[in-house]
């Protein structure tokens, strides 16, 4: 690990959070030039150390790929929030969506994941995470060779979009609003993302309850979280809950449990 190198723990540049470039931007503006060698480092060992080998059975991946598969529809356009390097994972639960944003606030992290998407390589978890979903290799590449927009921006924060007039029929928020400082913004967040849901379409996420330890380690309490929190705001933004539950995690010295829940708004 180099010197200013951080440990790639929860896909979350915290220290460096402050200080991050807040403007929207589209991730071809940006020259790779201007790029941290730090942070491409630690998402590609984010990469590598969460999303590569077998899945770890008991840490609430199988309930987030049934969720998109049986609560994310049919997308025609699908914008997954926060999305660090993870969008293509969670592709394996989405069904056949026509066209794919990824969003995220680092353009590092957006970097990382467009060349991954790029290349033919297939993990063994992305082949785990196929047949939980009930999904053939050909429907992954089918969406893998779709051309993505990559988009920067604060995913916590109201967004707009330059040059889109519509909304989405998919909106995924996995590990994105529980990043957020406590229930108010966590609140800002979902609101953000449920005003650009289109009629008929599904807002579907999860949030990691952090450890005491972890909770220690990056001063980040996050356990306000729960599905009375996310019910709320869906009420609050007139959106029908489809589904919502606490998973455990087991063995994991950073996260206690999650919550995966599914929401719609009405067509």
């Amino acid at each position: 690990m180099s010197e200013g190198q951080v440990e790639a723990i929860g896909g979350w540049l915290k220290e460096q959070d402050s200080s991050l470039d807040r403007s929207y931007r589209r991730l071809s503006d940006i020259s790779t030039a201007s790029f941290s060698a730090d942070h491409i480092a630690y998402f590609e060992d984010y990469r590598r150390r969460y999303f590569n080998e077998c899945l770890i059975p008991g840490q609430g991946v199988d309930e987030i790929l049934q969720t998109l598969k049986q609560q994310g529809g049919t997308p025609r356009s699908w914008i997954d929030l926060g999305a660090g390097v993870t969008t293509l994972f969670w592709a394996t639960g989405v069904n056949s969506p026509q066209a794919v944003a990824a969003c995220d606030l680092v353009p590092e992290a957006l970097h990382v994941l467009s060349l991954f998407k790029d290349r033919s390589e297939l993990p063994q978890c992305y082949k785990d995470g196929l047949e939980i979903s009930g999904k053939t290799e050909s429907d992954f590449n089918a969406v893998r060779s779709l051309k993505w927009d990559f988009h920067v921006m604060d995913c916590l924060k109201p967004w707009t979009l330059p040059g889109e007039s519509s909304g989405f029929d998919l909106i995924t928020a996995i590990g994105c609003f529980g990043l957020a400082a406590d229930a108010e913004r966590y609140e800002e967040a979902f609101s953000a993302a449920a005003a650009w849901l289109e009629p008929g379409g599904r807002l579907v996420g999860a949030d990691w309850i952090r450890s005491a330890a972890f909770i220690e380690k990056e001063e980040h309490d996050n356990r306000y979280l729960g599905c009375e929190l996310a019910t709320r705001c869906a009420q609050r933004t007139g959106l029908a809950t489809l589904s919502c539950q606490t998973v455990g995690i087991a063995g994991d010295p950073y996260y206690d449990a999650l919550i995966v829940w599914a929401f719609s708004r009405d067509g």
